[in-house]
């Protein structure tokens, strides 16, 4: 399993991604629900009304009246304009010492001129419902990306501890030939037994060593294998623990200025408080609305009667209303404006932040890689003080001890080299991750 392997099994089988996926769902359904209010109203309204007037003398020529009445209405909200638009039919029926039918049609339309003026308020909450569903996806790469990036820690982890097993299961295989060198050689009498004391100690360290190099191992594989739905075998690491990268983006600040998830989060924050602001300076105006109506309406005997006798109605006019003082609208306007100057300074704040972390994190990269070629340079000197130290053994010049000393500091180089890979590996994952690069 290679690294993009890891990266793309981990997207596809952990609820953490499932769970980032239904917070867009619900972010979609949320600006859906601000639309509410453009759905058709429809409205219907029946009554029946029985009057006994025989002692009002004012109304006798409508003496034992029964009316009943019917209304049907429609009415929308568009938010594009702002206007109101209404549909209306009233059937009405009197009978008894009279036979009448009514029946009326008639649409009303309002159109804002100042307040509301284009559907600017009307629109607000799917506006800013708009802007949030953006927010929630750079947030959700945000997350996803801070969360691969722990978990690809895990993945060095498991090469750097696949990287140290084999060094110590090289070093306990060197200590067993070592072993039965100086055992023979204590055979023949060429060595003392305090030699084969020693040589047995080192023998044990190495295994010590590896067993505990295996417990890492074998603890790290169990983790990831849950991790990723995987069967413990399958855990195996392909990666190449000391490659090297060549670090682009030379110009940090001008990229970072451009590019960063985290200052372009903040932008759509801002872009959230100006669109406010326009809202709450529009509260402020006067309501003037433009009204239009247009009536039909005609009375006969009967209904079909009634609807061939229509007489036609316009009309057309102005409604205007101020609100004294404004308080409220000055107060969020004012508010508003407050926080658009704090978002300024939060937005220096976190490119500050960020443009040091990645500065911190490029340097410490350079750093480790240099690390890494002194740390090969520093396993060439052991080997070839191993070698001298067991030809002066061998010779009779030299002491079992010395050997013993240059194997151990030898292997200590090769871990020492693994595990400023793994440092040099994790620092890469993250100046990738600071700068948005990671999930590329």
């Amino acid at each position: 399993m290679n690294e993009r392997e890891f990266v793309e099994r981990l997207q596809n089988i952990h609820p953490f991604f499932e769970q980032l996926e239904l917070s867009t769902q619900i972010k979609k359904i949320e600006k859906q629900a601000t639309t509410a209010a453009e759905d058709w109203i429809i409205g219907v309204d029946v009554k029946h009304k029985n009057e006994d007037a025989r002692h009002i003398s004012s109304i006798a020529t409508y003496n034992d009246l029964t009316t009943t009445s019917l209304d049907v209405s429609a009415t929308k909200k568009i938010f594009n304009s702002g206007s109101d638009v209404t549909f209306k039919h009233t059937w009405k029926e009197k009978n008894k010492d009279i036979n009448t039918t009514r029946n009326k049609f008639s649409v009303d339309y309002s159109y804002p001129l100042l307040l509301n003026k284009g559907g600017i308020n009307d629109r607000l909450n799917t506006d800013l419902a708009t802007i949030d569903i953006q927010v929630n996806q750079l947030d959700k790469q945000e997350q996803a990306e801070n969360f691969v990036l722990e978990k690809l820690k895990k993945f060095v982890d498991l090469a750097y501890a696949q990287e140290r097993r084999v060094i110590n299961e090289q070093r306990l295989n060197l200590a067993n030939q070592e072993l039965t060198l100086v055992k023979t050689k204590f055979a023949a009498s060429v060595v003392d037994k305090v030699d084969v004391l020693l040589q047995e100690d080192a023998y044990q360290n190495a295994k010590q060593q590896l067993l505990q190099s295996e417990q890492d191992l074998v603890l790290l594989r169990h983790e990831i294998a849950i991790i990723l739905g995987m069967g413990f075998d399958e855990v195996i690491a392909k990666f190449n623990l000391y490659k090297a990268y060549q670090l682009s983006n030379d110009n940090l600040k001008e990229y970072l200025s451009t590019n960063s998830r985290v200052l372009r989060t903040t932008d759509l924050n801002k872009k959230n408080l100006q669109r406010q602001l326009k809202s709450f300076k529009n509260e402020s105006r006067s309501k003037l609305d433009l009204n239009l109506g247009l009536i039909s309406e005609g009375e006969n005997t009967t209904y079909s009667n009634s609807m061939d006798n229509q007489s036609p109605t316009w009309n057309i006019g102005l409604g205007l209303s101020y609100p004294l003082g404004g308080t409220k609208s000055k107060s969020n306007v004012e508010k508003t404006q407050i926080k658009l100057t704090q978002l300024r300074a939060k937005k220096q704040e976190q490119f500050l932040d960020v443009y040091v972390q990645a500065t911190v994190l490029k340097e410490k990269v350079n750093l480790l890689s240099q690390m890494l070629e002194s740390n090969k340079l520093q396993i060439d000197i052991a080997k070839s003080r191993t070698a001298e130290e067991r030809d002066r053994y061998a010779n009779g010049n030299g002491e079992v001890s010395f050997v013993i000393s240059a194997q151990n500091n030898e292997q200590n180089a090769q871990i020492g080299y693994a595990k400023t890979a793994q440092n040099y590996q994790k620092s890469v994952f993250e100046f990738k991750a600071t700068i948005d690069q990671l999930l590329q």
